[in-house]
């Protein structure tokens, strides 16, 4: 429980730095240099803007799930908190997902940022993306990533949803999830 929670610490450290700061010298500065800064973060956030959209409508289209619940919070520019639940319609259970995404400014940045969580409890998972039709990035991009990475942590009993929680960090290139998930245990 530690580790998540120095997990979700740096997680916010770098959504509060990460792409939100800069330092300018205004006494050299032309106006041609501030419009380009400011149409560079702009675009940076419409990029980001319209892959969350395809994200989201990508979760909506998986006919294995039944999303019931989709709250999005930007966090700053560069990151958002998503929550949702879903109905796995295969195996007749529901569960919540919170993430954060983040958008880096180069695909290095986003596996400098991964390099420095401790992963130990986790397991690299996966480095081939699963569908360039399929996958918010491919839809978005018209390719697969160049970095695709997966980390899983598989915390609990997997036979008891009870005590089972499913963590996951991932690497679409710029583009970094921290993800956990939890089943919804009825009584």
């Amino acid at each position: 429980m530690k580790k998540l929670a120095a997990v979700i610490v740096l997680v916010l450290v770098v959504c509060t730095f990460a792409g939100c700061t800069t330092t300018t010298n205004n006494s050299n500065q032309t106006p041609s240099a501030t419009s380009n800064a400011t149409s560079s973060a702009v675009t940076t956030h419409d990029a980001f803007e319209k892959y969350l959209a395809t994200y989201k409508n990508t979760t909506y289209a998986n006919s294995s799930r039944s999303v019931t619940k989709w709250e999005l919070t930007w966090i700053n520019n560069t990151s958002v908190h998503v929550d949702y639940a879903a109905h796995n319609n295969t195996t007749n259970s529901t569960y919540n997902r919170v993430q954060t995404i983040m958008m880096f400014p180069t695909s290095q940045d986003a596996t400098n940022f991964i390099n420095n969580i401790t992963k130990t409890e986790y397991k690299l998972a996966s480095t081939e993306y699963p569908s360039i039709s399929g996958g918010a990035y491919g839809i978005v991009t018209g390719h697969a990533p160049q970095i695709y990475k997966v980390y899983v942590w598989q915390e609990g009993n997997q036979t008891d949803i009870s005590a089972y929680t499913y963590h996951e960090i991932k690497q679409v290139d710029n583009i970094v999830f921290i993800t956990k998930e939890t089943a919804v245990v009825r009584a």
